[in-house]
């Protein structure tokens, strides 16, 4: 028993100080986020809809990436330096440069 409050307290006191906090940002707006990537400062979602985004301002604003696309809904992305590779339902996958 002694052993179950003392980590209950512990816990207790250690997510005061370990609350994350979560802002909303503005966008994307071209439907459900179904895949997030980071290269350095530039973030990446992929839509089910919408395709691609890119932030470079923290989620402040984002830009519409996915320029000859067949399919708008991106299962999953992966960032290497400029190039983008996504995976789009039918398991296509398309690789593009964002620079």
């Amino acid at each position: 028993m002694k052993k179950l409050l003392s980590f209950l307290v512990l816990f207790n006191f250690y997510s005061i100080f370990a609350n994350a906090q979560w802002q909303q940002t503005n966008g994307p707006y071209g439907g459900e986020i179904q895949a997030l990537a980071v290269s350095g400062s530039n973030i990446f979602a992929g839509t089910h809809g919408g395709g691609v985004f890119l932030s470079g301002n923290n989620g402040s604003s984002w830009t519409a990436v996915y320029n000859g696309l067949t399919s708008q809904n991106i299962l999953s992305l992966t960032v290497s330096g400029s190039n983008i590779l996504q995976v789009q339902p039918t398991m296509v996958c398309f690789l593009f440069r964002y620079r």
